[in-house]
């Protein structure tokens, strides 16, 4: 990302448009940032995370993850019934989100014993609001 940002930011230079290169850099600067593994954001490493019990959703999400930033958009309050782990700061987390179908199951939301691969904002409150016994598996 940061390889070609800068390319074309070059590109952009030398045909005279500074302005543009100026922000086609910029943009390509947020972007490499906003790509990055070691970008930062919530993170609770998952054994602590799932020491909370009760309803709490554990969220598995990782930065550069399209669905990842949609549910952290949805739930943009610190809320104490959800939790975020970073898979990439998490072992533990990396391997149980390879458990359930690896990338293509971010954000993957773990309430009691039921998960919600892909989760939507809609797919995390429906899991909370299940009746306490019923924490059988999803099969999303």
């Amino acid at each position: 990302m940061l390889l070609g940002g800068a390319l074309l930011t070059a590109v952009v230079a030398l045909a005279g448009q500074s302005i543009g290169a100026i922000a086609v850099g910029a943009f390509a600067l947020f972007m490499a940032y906003w790509t990055s593994p070691l970008r930062s954001g919530p993170h609770t490493p998952l054994e602590t995370a799932r020491a909370r019990g009760g309803r709490t959703a554990v969220v598995l999400w990782a930065p550069g993850n399209p669905a990842s930033a949609r549910l952290q958009a949805a739930i943009r309050a610190p809320r104490e019934d959800v939790v975020w782990v970073n898979v990439h700061h998490d072992p533990a987390a990396r391997t149980l989100l390879d458990e359930h179908g690896g990338d293509a199951s971010l954000p993957l939301v773990l309430v009691g014993g039921a998960t919600a691969r892909a989760a939507s904002a809609a797919d995390l409150m429906a899991l909370q609001d299940r009746p306490e016994g019923d924490d059988a598996p999803d099969g999303s």
